[in-house]
């Protein structure tokens, strides 16, 4: 063979196996099925380990709006729910005081949410688990064309042998406050409020331990949990500045779905729900409680956190109140700018916040009007880096069938110092569909 030939030939190997398979992980080994009946287990093997790993058929499938479909065994030994909901939103808003280049009005047509929801048990009912995968861009955060965020929104193992101390461990919201732990598909409005985005804890890894029923009595509930405090950057190796937290739910009238906002029972029984939780966040490296942008100067905050809410329902009105409450001190980074000088030191966001939300069904109908005003507060005792800021709006909804299929309009009016423009307005529709 001439050299050029085998020159080429040599190449063309090396092209075909970059580009093939070679660089991913070899599959692994597929074992032949035996023959015959199956060999009798060793005696150190664990009684009936066999049969816990052997397949099982699936028994039956079913669907239900707003859970997906649901595919189950006979024993319900194994099961998942598939469920994918989104969110198609057209928002046009006004700022008083635009960016420079920027004319005082814009709108905008996306997908606010696309998600997808893999939800149940695995090997026994006690097992559970749950992945909320994201796709639009705006949750990916979008730069420039590159994503900026992991679509992983929640991801988490339960453990709920015990009625008293289920165990929860993964990537997940932070049991804190109310309008953060409610599903975002289950909103009233498009949108939390912005006393809930400024004082709220996000998602965090870490392991909490709970009770959806204390004592079996229907009127408590309990969370606990410790948290790594870095929120969506997961990823990075950290200090041991930690996050603590609890929260209790009391039910004087009995269990009702209070972490859905709108009231589609409307039940002429009246319904309510009183929590109140606290958070430490220790040498925590953003603005807000796992959350914010990173400090300047470099440093961390510890904060004491405090939020106490009320959700109160009867005869399709619903009625959604929460106070926050914020405290924290700064430990300087020490980073220098450009001219070699010590960056200033931000002070903590310390301040408080509240929200007052209504709705009301309009009855035999699937109408439902909705208000809301909000507001954060600097602190007058303590440095604070807080600004204020003040929002009130409206809305209306019809849904279609519950949270599954609905139609949401609502206008809102920001303003104060907390607010870049000054004072804006900003009118939303939103479409959302879940299958």
């Amino acid at each position: 063979m001439r050299p050029l030939v085998l020159l080429r030939c040599i190449a063309t190997l090396l092209v075909l196996g970059m580009a093939g398979p070679a660089w991913a992980n070899p599959p692994a080994p597929v074992l032949p099925k035996p023959s015959g009946p199956p060999p009798a287990p060793p005696p150190w093997m664990p009684k009936n380990e066999a049969q816990r790993t052997a397949e099982v058929p699936v028994g039956r499938a079913l669907w239900k709006p707003g859970r997906g479909i649901e595919l189950a065994t006979a024993d319900r030994r194994f099961t998942i729910n598939i469920n994918m909901w989104a969110q198609l939103l057209y928002t046009a808003r006004r700022e008083a005081i635009p960016a420079a280049g920027m004319e005082p009005w814009s709108n905008s047509l996306e997908f606010r949410r696309a998600r997808l929801v893999l939800s149940g048990n695995i090997f026994t009912p006690y097992v559970g688990y749950y992945v909320h995968l994201m796709f639009a861009p705006k949750d990916l955060g979008f730069k420039d064309g590159t994503p900026r965020r992991a679509p992983i929104f929640q991801w988490y193992t339960t453990w709920t042998r015990y009625r008293h101390a289920n165990l929860q461990a993964g990537f997940f919201f932070v049991p804190y406050a109310r309008q953060r732990m409610q599903p975002l598909a289950k909103l009233q409005m498009v949108d939390n409020s912005s006393a809930s985005y400024e004082f709220t804890l996000d998602q965090d890894i870490g392991v909490q331990v709970s009770s959806p029923d204390v004592a079996g009595l229907g009127k408590l509930r309990y969370f606990a949990g410790v948290f790594m405090g870095e929120g969506y950057e997961f990823y990075k190796a950290s200090d041991f500045g930690l996050t603590y937290m609890a929260r209790v739910d009391y039910l004087p009238f009995g269990m009702f779905d209070d972490y859905s906002e709108a009231d589609h029972e409307r039940s002429a029984r009246p319904r309510l729900s009183i929590g109140a939780a606290y958070a430490f966040s220790d040498r925590d490296h953003r603005t807000r409680a796992i959350g914010g942008t990173a400090f300047a100067d470099g440093g961390t905050m510890r904060s004491n956190n405090v939020t106490v809410d009320l959700m109160f329902k009867i005869a399709g009105m619903s009625l959604l109140l929460d106070f926050y409450w914020r405290q924290g001190s700064r430990l300087p980074g020490g980073l220098l700018d450009m001219s070699g000088l010590p960056v200033p030191v931000e002070a903590a966001r310390n301040g408080v916040g509240w929200t007052a939300q209504m709705g009301l069904f309009i009855p035999r109908t699937r109408v439902e009007l909705t208000a809301r005003s909000s507001g954060v507060r600097p602190s007058r005792r303590v440095d604070t880096s807080l600004a204020r800021l003040d929002e009130y709006g409206a809305g209306i909804n019809y849904y279609f069938y519950r949270h599954s299929l609905k139609l949401q309009l609502d206008y809102f009016r920001q303003w104060g110092p907390g607010l870049p423009a000054g004072i804006a307005d900003q009118l939303r529709l939103q479409l959302q569909a879940g299958f």
